[in-house]
This record gives structure tokens, sequence and C-alpha cells, in this order.
């Protein structure tokens, strides 16, 4: 496969990459601080637009992997589907904020369901791509690692929202401008993706079971005891990521005082993150995969806590600081868990006969949107609780504290009860190469002291 093939289909996944972040990013502070609506229908928005961003998933894979088009059928979905998702993208950051509550609501959760459904039908294709456009090992790791560069640079432009929008003096409209300029630059990756990849792709679909199947097929997979295990951990994961995230602009703007400090925050912690994962790699071919995750999470979480509490106003140094730390221990948290789901589908290929690769990823991202959907709610009703009130311009002690601890004690305590349900989870190396030397005995009695 040429270079500049490779180069023109990892480019889209910063269109999906910029849209995500900022989503989880920006969108609830939007919500709260712009368009007025209180905290609890916010953290209602968000988890109902990501709870059918997950549930959605499966389906969009079922409906793909039966479609046919003489553009390819992955294909199809990202080159027709690029427009009308940048412009759902858009819609969600058109909400009026001179309207009513209920009605601001209603309009959030309509343009949070159409934004999901393109999302979902746009990016379900165009990650199943990998495996239909090269068959070469090693190739599809090199596309994988200029799709993480290019996801990388999107999360650092997204993350310049703040600086940005600072420079308005109508921080609506800065957002508008923007975003529509984000909208663009996605629809146009995701074009160029599709365009460099064209005719690479069978136009016949090459499933044909049925969708009562394939449904069943899903549904058999949780059943699985370190199927439960992982994904228990993954749910746990994504609340204490989600909250993070979208409890970084509240930390700015009403604990620093200064809403430009996330967008450097995020670039540090992202910086370290990705230069400290070939650290991570190494430990993890020496030291046991789940012990690594359940320090890196306790130490992560101490960190969290600790910025968390004892930043004050005005101390942008010690949170940059701050920030960088937790870029470097959670570092082995963006590395780790994508590692064990290819050993999860080899176990159960084993143990079962039978391999069901896309079962496996697409209930791994649903069990991810739905944490992140719930970190949403969570969120929400308990800036809610603490008397949060986004249109006010001075914030109640009670409220600052309680973005203090959003910020610090839930990601953290959520990140440990991931790292302790991980524990249980027994495809570990030697289990793993028992396993896949025939040694079935061997393998069982390791699992057992796992």
């Amino acid at each position: 496969m040429k270079t500049v093939k490779k180069l023109g289909y990892a480019s889209g996944d910063f269109g999906i990459s910029v849209s995500y972040f900022l989503v989880g990013f920006f969108f609830m502070y939007y919500l709260t601080d712009i368009v007025g609506i209180s905290a609890w229908l916010a953290g209602v928005v968000v988890f109902i637009g990501k709870t059918w961003d997950g549930l959605s998933n499966p389906v969009a894979g079922i409906i793909n992997d039966r479609f046919s088009s003489r553009f390819g059928p992955k294909r199809a979905f990202v080159l027709f589907g690029a427009i009308p998702f940048a412009v759902c993208f858009v819609l969600l950051w058109l909400i009026p904020s001179h309207f009513s509550e209920p009605l601001k609501f209603i309009l959030a959760v309509g343009a949070m369901l159409l934004y999901s459904t393109a999302y979902t039908f746009v990016s379900v294709p165009y990650m199943a791509m990998v495996p239909v456009i090269t068959s070469d090992y090693d190739e599809r790791t090199q596309i994988t690692g200029i799709r993480a560069v290019l996801s990388t640079l999107a999360i650092i432009l997204g993350g310049g929202a703040a600086l940005f929008i600072s420079s308005f003096s109508d921080e609506a409209l800065g957002l508008r401008v923007m975003v529509t300029g984000f909208a663009f630059f996605s629809a146009l990756s995701l074009i160029v993706a599709a365009q460099s990849i064209r005719g690479m792709e069978p136009t016949q679909a090459r499933v044909t079971m049925s969708f009562k199947e394939n449904f069943a097929k899903y549904l058999s997979v949780p059943r699985q005891k370190y199927v439960l295990i992982l994904f228990a951990f993954k749910f746990l994961g994504a609340i204490a990521t989600g909250c993070l995230m979208a409890s970084i602009p509240y930390f700015a703007t009403h604990v620093l005082k200064d809403s430009t400090s996330s967008t450097y925050g995020v670039a540090l912690y992202t910086i370290c993150s990705a230069v400290f994962i070939p650290v991570w790699y190494k430990l993890t071919r020496i030291y046991d995969k789940r012990r690594l995750l359940l320090i890196s999470n306790c130490l992560g979480a101490a960190a969290l806590i600790a910025v968390a509490l004892f930043v004050q106003e005005g101390a942008n140094v010690l949170f940059y600081a701050g920030c960088a730390l937790v870029g470097i221990i959670m570092s082995a948290y963006l590395l780790i868990p994508y590692s064990f789901v290819p050993d999860l589908v080899d176990y159960y290929a084993k143990k079962n006969g039978c391999r069901h690769e896309s079962v496996y990823f697409g209930l791994w991202m649903t069990v991810h949107q739905i944490g992140i959907a719930v970190s949403g709610l969570l969120l929400g009703a308990f800036l809610s609780i603490q008397g949060y009130q986004g249109m006010a311009d001075q914030q109640t002690e009670s409220a600052i504290m309680a973005i203090r601890l959003a910020f610090g004690l839930i990601p953290g305590v959520f990140l440990v009860l991931a790292a302790l349900v991980l524990q249980k989870y027994g495809i570990t190396r030697r289990v793993y190469q028992a396993l896949f030397t025939l040694d079935e005995t061997e393998a069982c009695r390791l699992e057992g002291g796992a």
C-alpha cells in the first residue's frame, strides 16, 4: 500500500477525533454556562446522546456488514456521510440561549441524537476499513500509528477551543465560528480518506447472516466470565475519564479563573501521555499488565485529588505540572487496556472454536460510550445538587468544591475501582502462552491462581 494512501486514509481520524473530543470536553460546559441549561438537565442530554451512541454501534456494524455498494460498502458510508456528519456537529452548537429551558433541553437532546447517529454511521465503517484495505500485519500497525498521531493532533487543536473563544467578546459567537471551521475540515478529511482508498474494497457484502443471528452473537458474548470482568473495567474507566474531561473547563474557569489554562493543561497531558507510552510498553514486557494498571490508576487518582484540592486561583504553573504528571502516569491507561481485547478474542476462539472480532470490539466501544453517558449524568447531578449555576457571575463555595471533587475525587475513585475489578481478569501472559502451547490443563491451573 502506497504511503500517500496510508496518509490519506489516516487523515479521516482527524475529522472523527476533533469532533468527539470537543463534544466530550466542551459540550456540557457549553450547555450550562453559555446556553443556560441547568447542570442536571445538561447531564441528562449527555446521558441520552452517549447511550444512543453506544447502543447504535452494533446496529451500524450489522447494517454496514450487510450493505453492498459500487462505491464500496464501508467507503460509501464515509464518503456520503462526511457532510451530514459535519452539519450535525455544527447543529450541536446552535441552540439559542433566549429560549425557555424546556425548549432548549429538547433542542439539545435532538441535536445530540442527530450527531450521535451521524458519528456512529461514519466512525464504525471508517474504523472497520483497516483489515479491508490491507492484510499485512505490520502495515496495519503502521496505519494505526499514523491515525494515533493525527488523533493526538486533533485533541490538542480541540483543546485550543478556549484560547480561540476567549478572543471573542461574544463567547457563543466565537464557539460557533470555531466549530464551523472544524466541521469543514472534518468533512474534508473524511472525503480525502474515502477517496484515498477508492477501489480497494469489494463492492458486495460478505456477511449473509440475518439480523437475528447477528444480535444473538452480541447477546452471547457478555455471558463469558472474562468478558464481563474486562467490560466492567472498561465501563468504570470510561466514567472516570468522561467525568475528568468534562470537568476541566469548569475547573479552569471557576477555580483557576482562567479559561485558557484548560488548553495548555490538555496539551501537556496529551503530549506527556504520548511520550511515555514506549516506557509503559517496555514495562508490560516485564510485569503483569493488571498490576501495572493497579499501580498507575492509584497513582493517577492520588495526583488528580492533589491537584483538585490544593491548586488555587492563579496557580497555573502548578496546574500545568499536575497535568503533565497525570499524563505520564495515565499513559499506561491509554496503552494497556486496548491490548486486552485481542487476547480475549484469541482466548475464547481457542476455547470455543470460533472468532468474533467485530462483536468483541463493537461491544467494547458500546460499553465505553455508555460509561461516558453515565459520567455526564453523574457530573450534572453532582454539580446541580451542590448549587452550581452556569450563568451566575459568582459560584458558591459548595459549587466550587463540587467542581474540585468532580475533577479529582470522582475520576480517582472510579479509576481505582476499575483497576481493582481488573485484578480478577485471568488471561495473563502465562495463561495465554500455556493455552497456545496446547497445555490447557496448565492454563486452567494458572487461571485459578491469577
